[in-house]
């Protein structure tokens, strides 16, 4: 052939191949640009450092940026070894679109110690904004793991000190229950239980058990009286033969609501009138050794008396009268938070309504006697006092 058709040929063939490697990088491009959207934006490992066996679990959080349009078909995400081993993987999960995320978990284990290279592949197809597909991408990001090889021997697990502790009220007895629990496979022994606060709040207490059996859980119980309104720390303090933990707790101490209501009505029961007294306790404190007196038209009437009614509480104390009384001054005495208190009211005859025993009436006093001991909501208390009441006045003496 003539050198110069051969020349001309050699051209031509120069040109040709020019022109296909700029179509394949114009398409490299197209496709690569596809992808620029999508990104493993973060990897979570719930715990990076773990021993042979234990198992583990890696969350990719793939992300679509906001700038790019339409979404990204998640075809498959895996996760690979350095030697290409898939260890684990998730297929199909859905579409995600412009400023979506999409978290996978993924869980393996390892039987050999070592740090281990992992990488995480994201296999999708970018759909535009139309649906179509555009073209299939992956994107990958790398995960190191440090495996150990299993602890020889694991140290002993420590006793624990938990304080449940409620909030309190100033001058007024609350409990406290320290729960101690031992996980160990040997007794705590010689065992002793302080329990204080970081200043002058409460009194220190302390506790004594010869043992606390092994795997097992006791629970001390502390009563305790603050003297003043606001934040208290309390911590407890465990010693054995072989140990020492302290548990902290913080609760609120709130100061001293005095609040004392009291009632009477008239009921018929086996042709008998029974006079009954109704002490609502509205404080947030327990009252002691409460005594209710009364007399009408300046005649004593009969006493009743309890030992304590707790806060939000209400209690019935039922006596026999001779006859109906046409109205009732009360007067009831108790202890609260250490201090000495009472509380008078007048009951008109409207008010001491004579029913039949066990009938409700309209004043809604029937809440207040099926109360009994065990308490009704303050919220309730209003209505039940509510225009019944003539008088009401309190005093109180400080031991």
């Amino acid at each position: 052939m003539p050198r110069t058709k051969r020349s001309h040929l050699s051209r031509l063939l120069a040109v040709t191949i020019a022109v296909l490697v700029c179509c394949s990088l114009l398409v490299g491009a197209g496709a690569a640009s596809s992808v620029t959207y999508v990104t493993v934006s973060d990897v979570a490992v719930s715990n990076d450092n773990p021993e042979t066996g234990d198992a583990i679990t890696i969350t990719p959080t793939i992300r679509h940026s906001s700038a790019g349009e339409g979404g990204f078909h998640i075809n498959e995400i895996t996760l690979t070894t350095a030697g290409g081993d898939v260890v684990a993987e998730a297929d199909d999960l859905g579409t995600i679109g412009a400023d979506e995320t999409l978290d996978v978990p993924l869980r393996t284990s390892f039987e050999t110690a070592g740090e281990k290279s992992l990488t995480i592949h994201v296999r999708g197809t970018t759909v535009n904004s139309t649906g179509d597909a555009q073209a299939v991408s992956t994107v990958t990001r790398p995960v190191y793991i440090d495996v150990d090889e299993p602890s020889s021997s694991e140290p002993e697990p420590a006793p624990r000190v938990h304080i449940d502790a409620g909030s309190m009220v100033a001058g007024a007895e609350s409990t406290v229950d320290v729960t101690v629990s031992n996980p160990s496979e040997d007794a705590l022994s010689d065992v002793t239980l302080r329990l204080d606060d970081f200043g002058d709040t409460v009194d220190a207490q302390t506790r004594m058990r010869p043992t606390i059996p092994a795997e097992n859980m006791t629970t001390f119980t502390f009563t305790v009286s603050p003297e003043e309104a606001g934040d208290m720390n309390l911590k407890a303090t465990l010693t054995s033969e072989d140990e020492s933990v302290t548990g902290l707790t913080s609760t609120t101490v709130d100061a001293l609501e005095d609040d004392v209501r009291v009632d009477a009505t008239v009921v018929q029961e086996n042709d008998s009138t029974l006079l009954q007294y109704h002490i609502a306790n509205a404080g947030n404190a327990p009252i002691h050794d409460v005594l209710v007196t009364a007399d009408s038209s300046g005649e004593s009437l009969p006493s009743a008396s309890v030992d304590r009614i707790n806060a939000s509480s209400s209690g019935t104390l039922t006596v026999p009268v001779s006859s109906e009384p046409a109205s009732v001054s009360l007067d009831v005495s108790y202890t609260v938070g250490g201090a000495s208190s009472s509380t008078t009211a007048t009951i008109g005859s409207r008010g001491l309504a004579s029913t039949d025993g066990g009938t409700a009436t309209a004043s809604a006093q029937n809440a207040f006697l099926s109360g009994g001991f065990g308490g009704i909501p303050i919220a309730g208390l209003g209505l039940l006092l509510g225009g019944v009441v003539v008088g009401v006045a309190g005093t109180r003496f400080r031991k």
